[in-house]
């Protein structure tokens, strides 16, 4: 299973040579992150004292440009889980431009999960089976 959104490149993603700066694509891949997650049924909520109920970090994430985005365009960036270990888990992204399903960058990340003192802990049970589920 893969969860797709779409996003319009706004002004300020842009660098100074008129395309998308390459560290927004991270913000890209976040943004799809959560909405996969909350697909799965899982979403960081913050309780009254900040603190989130579903805690992981990014051990790792990476991206490789293929060719430019500009002002406007309309982006689908795709999201996939690749692999569920213990603690940890693996997505992949693909971000298209819509107008011409140009390939524009891919990446990956690992989310680790973690306890409350922020020690890498076994991902839930029920959050492992959703995660399993999106293979």
């Amino acid at each position: 299973m893969e969860t797709t959104l779409s996003i319009t490149v706004r002004s300020t993603d842009l660098d100074g040579l008129g395309h998308v700066n390459n560290a927004v694509y991270f913000q890209y891949f976040e943004q799809a992150r959560l909405e996969h997650l909350i697909r799965l049924g899982f979403f960081p909520q913050y309780g009254r004292d900040g603190a989130s109920r579903h805690r992981f970090a990014i051990a790792e994430t990476t991206c490789r440009y293929k060719a430019p985005a500009y002002y406007r365009d309309v982006l689908l960036v795709k999201v996939s889980t690749t692999e569920v270990r213990q603690r940890s888990f693996a997505l992949a992204y693909e971000v298209r431009r819509e107008s011409d399903g140009l390939l524009l960058a891919e990446g990956s990340s690992i989310q680790v999960w973690l306890d409350d003192s922020d020690q890498a802990a076994p991902l839930p049970e029920a959050f492992r089976r959703a995660l399993q589920g999106s293979l």
